[in-house]
C-alpha cells in the first residue's frame, strides 16, 4: 500500500500527488525543486529528474533552447502515464515550450500534475500595491500566474485541465510586511471579490486536447478584470481627493488665521487715531471757549458738535466692526478644534 510520512501527509498538495499515484500504475516522472516530495512520494515506477551540477529549472532550459529535451527522454522509448510538475514552473524560462515536450513523452490518456502559486492571492496584491517586492513571488526571475493565463497557456499548447484542486490561504497581515492598522479595510473588500483572492496555490491535472477555442476564452476571461481594475483605480482617485481635501482645509484655515489677524491690527489702530481725533477735538473747544467772538465762538462750536457726532457715530461702526471679528474669531476657533 502506496503512503507518505506523516509530516508531508498534512502539506495538502503532497497529499493530492500521492493519492493520484495510488489510484494508477503507469511509469511516474517528477520535476521538482523540493527534496522532501522527492524523497517522500511512493510509486514503483517512479523516475525522479535530477540534475546535480546546475538547477532543474535551468537544465531544463537548457535541453529547450538546444532542441534535446525529446532526445533525452525518448531514448528509451519510453513514454509516461504521470509527468509531476512541482514547485518550479514559474522559474521556467519557455513553459509553452516545456509543455509542447512534455506532451510528446505524455501517454495518450497520460496526466500532467503541475502545482502552480496564485500570484494574484490577496497577501500578494497587497504587498505589490504597498510597492514591497521582498516577497520571492516578484522576483523578477519568475514568471508569474494566475488562473486565466494558466488556462490561455494550457489552450495554446493544446492542452486541458482535467481537474483542479485550490489550496486556500486565508488573508495574513502578517504576510504583507506591513502594519495592518494601515491597510484599509475598504482595500481589502475590493481584493476579497476577486475570483480565487484566497488561493495561494493551484493544483491542476491536466490532460491532451484544448476544450475551448482561444478566441473565446480570452473573451471569456474578460470580466473580472474589467471590473476590478476600474475599482481599484476608483478607490485610489478617493484616496486622491480626500488627501487633497484636508490639505486645502487647513490652507484654508491658515488664510482666514491670518486674515483675522490683519483685522485685528487694523482694529486696534483705528482705536489710537478715534483717541487722537477726540483728544484733538476737545483741544479745539477749549481754544474756541477762550474767544473774544461769541458769534465766530457759536459757529465753531456748532461746527465741532457737528464733527464730534459724526466721530461718534465712525465709533459707533467701528465697534459694530470689532463685535463681527470676535464672532468670526470664536467661530474658527471652534472649527479648527
Amino acid at each position: 500500500m502506496n503512503f507518505m510520512s506523516n509530516d508531508l501527509s498534512e502539506n495538502p498538495e503532497f497529499k493530492i500527488i500521492q493519492e493520484h499515484l495510488n489510484l494508477q500504475s503507469g511509469n511516474v516522472l517528477l520535476f521538482s525543486n523540493n527534496s522532501k516530495l522527492r524523497n517522500s512520494l511512493s510509486s514503483e515506477k517512479l523516475q525522479v529528474f535530477s540534475s546535480p551540477n546546475q538547477t532543474i529549472s535551468d537544465k531544463i532550459d537548457n535541453f529547450l533552447s538546444t532542441d534535446t529535451f525529446q532526445a533525452e527522454f525518448s531514448k528509451h522509448d519510453q513514454k509516461f502515464d504521470t509527468i509531476i510538475i512541482h514547485d518550479l514552473f514559474e522559474e521556467i524560462k519557455h513553459p509553452g515550450l516545456f509543455l509542447q515536450n512534455l506532451d510528446s513523452i505524455l501517454t495518450n490518456e497520460g496526466t500532467i500534475i503541475c502545482s502552480i502559486s496564485n500570484f494574484y492571492h490577496i497577501n500578494n496584491i497587497i504587498n505589490l500595491l504597498a510597492g514591497l517586492y521582498q516577497n520571492h513571488l516578484f522576483d523578477k526571475t519568475l514568471a508569474s500566474y494566475d488562473l486565466d493565463t494558466i488556462l490561455f497557456l494550457l489552450n495554446k499548447n493544446n492542452l486541458h485541465i482535467t481537474k483542479l484542486f485550490r489550496i486556500k490561504e486565508e488573508f495574513l497581515p502578517e504576510k504583507t510586511n506591513l502594519d495592518v492598522t494601515i491597510i484599509p479595510s475598504k482595500l481589502v473588500d475590493i481584493i476579497q471579490k476577486i475570483s480565487d483572492y484566497n488561493t495561494s496555490q493551484y493544483v491542476l491535472m491536466i490532460g491532451k486536447g484544448k476544450t475551448i477555442s482561444s478566441e473565446n476564452l480570452e473573451f471569456a476571461s474578460q470580466f473580472p478584470k474589467n471590473y476590478l481594475l476600474p475599482k481599484l483605480q476608483e478607490l485610489f482617485e478617493k484616496f486622491s481627493e480626500l488627501e487633497k481635501s484636508v490639505s486645502d482645509k487647513d490652507k484654508l484655515i491658515q488664510g482666514f488665521e491670518e486674515s483675522i489677524k490683519e483685522m485685528t491690527t487694523y482694529s486696534g489702530t483705528s482705536f489710537k487715531k478715534k483717541d487722537k481725533v477726540i483728544h484733538g477735538l476737545e483741544d479745539s473747544i477749549k481754544e474756541v471757549l477762550s474767544s473774544t467772538s461769541l458769534i465766530k465762538k457759536d459757529k465753531i462750536i456748532e461746527g465741532h458738535e457737528n464733527s464730534i457726532k459724526e466721530q461718534q457715530e465712525y465709533i459707533k461702526n467701528l465697534e459694530k466692526q470689532i463685535h463681527q471679528l470676535e464672532s468670526t474669531l470664536k467661530k474658527f476657533a471652534f472649527w479648527k478644534k
